[in-house]
C-alpha cells in the first residue's frame, strides 16, 4: 500500500521486503552486488549524474526506512529533499587507480559484496566507480529489501538508455502488494484456493520427510559467514547449449541447474544426505495483470534431486524438468498462496524475533540447503540503444549461506556469479567447484 504523509510517499513491506529486512541483522550484508563492464570510456561527472537521474527514476531508490508502533515502513524522499542529495553523496563513491583485472579488484569487490546497509539513515543502493581501466567498472549494491534481479536489469536498461542520450521518464512508486500475483478471480474461490494450496504444501512435506539434503561443503558452518564470489564465463557459447536444450526439449536454466546438480552430486557433502536441495528464486511479475517493475516481488521455490539418479545425467534432467514445470505451474494456476500465507504469518514475530529465530535456526542446523540457482536470463536489450555507452561484461552476486550461481546471458556469452560463504569454501575449493561444474555441463551436451 502507499499513502501520503507531509507530501512525501509511504510504502508499507511487503512479506518478502519484511523478511529481507530482518535478516539484515543476521548476516553481513544483503546486497545484491551487480558489476557492469563498460566498452567505452565514461569520465566521473558522466556516470555521476547518470546515476543520480536513477533516483529520478526509480522512487524506491529513495526510500529510507521508517519504524511505525509495530513494524516498519519505506519513506520515499522527495526528489528535490536536500536530504536526498546528502544521502545520494554518501552512496556515489569514486575508486581511483583501480584495474579491474586485479587482486586490488577483487579484495574491493568483496568488502563491497559484505559491507552492510544503514537503512534507516542511508539509501538502499550503493555506487562505485572504478574509471582508471580502459573499460571501466561499475559496482552497484542493491538492498533485496529495496529490490529483486529484475529490478537492478530495469535500472541498468534505464542507466544504458540515459547514457545513449535517451532519457527514461520518471516512474510511478510500485504497490508492494503481492497477492495480484497469488490470487485468481473471482476472489469469492479465495477459500478453495487456499484448501488446494496448502493440500499441495502438506504434500510436499510429506515427500521430504525422513529425507536428508546434502551440503556442498564438507564442513558446513554453524553461523552466518561473510560471502566471496568469483565470476566464471562458461567455455561452451550460448547457441550451443540453446541447440541442445532444443534437442533434449529443455530450457536453457533447466540445463544449467541440472549441471549444477550433477556437480555438487559428486562433491565433498554427498555422503552427508539423501537428496539435493536447490532453492531457486522466481519472477512473480509474470503473474500480475498489471506487472509491477521496481520492488521486491520473488518468491522461492525447492528442486529436490534423489540419490538414485546422481549417476545418471539423463535421469537428472528429466527430475529437475518434470520439478521445474510443475513448480512454475503452480503459480501460473495460482496455486503457492499458502507459502505467501506462512510467510506473512512468519512476520508477525517481528524483527528481532524473526532475525534470533534464524541465528538459532543456524545454529541447530535447522536451514538446510545444497545451493541455490538464480538466472536473469539475457541482456543483450540493454546495448540496443546506441554506441555510446555499451557494456562487454556483467556478473551477479548475492552473499548467502549456501553457494549461489546467478547466471546472465550477454553477447553469445553466460556469465556465472557464484557466492559462497567463506567459512565453507575456499578459493581453492570454489575453483575445483568449477571445474567439476564444467566437466558436468560437458556431459550433459553430449547426450
Amino acid at each position: 500500500m502507499i499513502t501520503m504523509k507531509r507530501n512525501a510517499a509511504v510504502s508499507q513491506l511487503n512479506s518478502q521486503d519484511f523478511l529481507m529486512l530482518a535478516l539484515d541483522d543476521t548476516m553481513p550484508s544483503l546486497g545484491i552486488v551487480l558489476t557492469f563492464r563498460f566498452k567505452e570510456p565514461h569520465s566521473v561527472s558522466e556516470m555521476r549524474e547518470a546515476m543520480r537521474y536513477m533516483f529520478t527514476v526509480y522512487p524506491r531508490l529513495r526510500s529510507v526506512v521508517e519504524p511505525t508502533l509495530f513494524s516498519y515502513r519505506l519513506r520515499i524522499l522527495n526528489d528535490h529533499d536536500q536530504e536526498l542529495e546528502v544521502l545520494f553523496n554518501e552512496a556515489f563513491r569514486v575508486k581511483y587507480g583501480l584495474r579491474c583485472d586485479s587482486e586490488e579488484y577483487i579484495d574491493y569487490r568483496r568488502a563491497l559484496l559484505n559491507e552492510p546497509f544503514s537503512l534507516q539513515c542511508g539509501l538502499p543502493l550503493k555506487i562505485r566507480y572504478l574509471p582508471d581501466d580502459p573499460q571501466p567498472m561499475l559496482l552497484l549494491s542493491l538492498h533485496h529489501m529495496a529490490g529483486d534481479g529484475m529490478s537492478w536489469l530495469h535500472l541498468m536498461d534505464s542507466l544504458l538508455r540515459y547514457l545513449n542520450n535517451d532519457k527514461p521518464p520518471q516512474l510511478p512508486l510500485d504497490d508492494p502488494n503481492m497477492l495480484p500475483a497469488l490470487v485468481k478471480r473471482p476472489h469469492f474461490t479465495l477459500p478453495a484456493q487456499i484448501r488446494r494450496s496448502f493440500q499441495l504444501f502438506k504434500e510436499d512435506i510429506r515427500k521430504a520427510e525422513g529425507l536428508k539434503m546434502i551440503p556442498a561443503s564438507s564442513r558446513p558452518a554453524d553461523f552466518f559467514s561473510p560471502a566471496e564470489a568469483r565470476m566464471h564465463i562458461l567455455p561452451f557459447d550460448i547457441d550451443r547449449i540453446m541447440a541442445k536444450c532444443k534437442e533434449l526439449n529443455v530450457g536453457v536454466n533447466i540445463l544449467l541447474l541440472s549441471a549444477l546438480a550433477l556437480a555438487v552430486s559428486r562433491g565433498p557433502g554427498r555422503d552427508q544426505g539423501d537428496v539435493i536441495g536447490i532453492a531457486i528464486p522466481t519472477d512473480l511479475r509474470p503473474y500480475y495483470d498489471k506487472p509491477p517493475i521496481f520492488g521486491n516481488f520473488v518468491s522461492t521455490f525447492w528442486v529436490r534431486i534423489h540419490r538414485r539418479n546422481w549417476s545418471n545425467p539423463k535421469a537428472m534432467l528429466n527430475e529437475v524438468k518434470t520439478q521445474m514445470y510443475a513448480r512454475i505451474n503452480r503459480y501460473k494456476n495460482k496455486e503457492m498462496i499458502a507459502q505467501f500465507l506462512i510467510e506473512k504469518l512468519s512476520t508477525l514475530a517481528g524483527k528481532k524475533l524473526y532475525s534470533l529465530g534464524a541465528r538459532i535456526a543456524k545454529r541447530k542446523g535447522l536451514l538446510p540447503m545444497t545451493c541455490s540457482y538464480s538466472a536473469i536470463g539475457n541482456i543483450d536489450s540493454i546495448n540496443s540503444y546506441g554506441s555510446r555507452a555499451r557494456i562487454c561484461e556483467a556478473m551477479c552476486m548475492f552473499p548467502h549461506f549456501a553457494i549461489i550461481m546467478i547466471t546472465i546471458n550477454l553477447e553469445g556469452k553466460i556469465f556465472a556469479g557464484l557466492s559462497y560463504p567463506e567459512a565453507e569454501f575456499t578459493r581453492d575449493e570454489i575453483n575445483a567447484f568449477i571445474q567439476s561444474y564444467n566437466q558436468a555441463l560437458a556431459e550433459l551436451l553430449e547426450l
